[in-house]
């Protein structure tokens, strides 16, 4: 799970943070907030699910993430200039919400002077998350974007032993790489059937991943820890 600025507060931060919690009741399939629309507040999920998607200059849906209980987003849109949402979100079933609010947030930093520092090493880190990303999807090839993907997921898994926890869905890992869930399931295959990748419930087992890099065309330093 990706981290959140939620996991950067120390004990006293977090509990100035906290106390400007408001509860929300959200019903399956409102619209929490809408792309381009003032970021005025952060939410935490207490109960339920959200999905972030933005809509493409076609009109298609792209979903970026869902989120679960215990999840906080909308974080980082209280950065931007013009403060706006860059995305979506969507209630995907009944669920309960915490919301903070633009202003107590940054009361909170302006009580907090040292979090900004610790603030601006996580937007750091999201933006080499955003250019992680780039570089997956400006690979033209389908098996060289898939495995730079679960190399990514990988190295930030605590425990490695060559095994991978898919953190989402195989329709929401398709999405983030650009192609359809059918061009998914075929890589994956194809995969599989050179024994590269073996699928057990969940998880993908990599029995071999150097040739699974050189099959692609990519280096085995992928999956070193940063």
């Amino acid at each position: 799970m990706s981290a959140s600025m939620i996991s950067i507060l120390k004990t006293k931060e977090k509990q100035l943070f906290l106390e400007g919690r408001t509860e929300l009741y959200c019903k399956a399939g409102d619209l929490l907030f809408s792309q381009g629309q003032s970021a005025n507040h952060v939410y935490r999920i207490e109960k339920g699910k959200v999905s972030l998607f933005r809509l493409m200059p076609n009109g298609d849906e792209k979903l970026f993430k869902v989120f679960m209980a215990g999840d906080i987003f909308a974080e980082v849109a209280l950065f931007l200039s013009p403060r706006k949402y860059p995305m979506s979100a969507r209630i995907e079933q009944d669920s309960i919400l915490s919301s903070f609010s633009y202003e107590h947030v940054f009361r909170t930093l302006h009580q907090c002077p040292e979090l900004s520092l610790r603030i601006l090493g996580f937007m750091g880190n999201r933006i080499g998350d955003l250019m992680n990303t780039i570089d997956i999807l400006t690979q033209v090839n389908a098996n060289q974007r898939l495995v730079m993907k679960l190399a990514e997921i990988y190295k930030k898994q605590y425990v490695k032993e060559n095994r991978i926890a898919l953190p989402c869905s195989k329709k929401l890992l398709a999405s983030q790489l650009g192609m359809t869930p059918e061009t998914l399931s075929r890589t994956i295959k194809k995969l599989k059937t050179e024994g590269l990748i073996e699928e057990v419930g969940s998880n993908l087992l990599l029995p071999d991943i150097p040739s699974l890099c050189r099959s692609v065309n990519l280096t085995q330093e992928m999956f070193s820890a940063a």
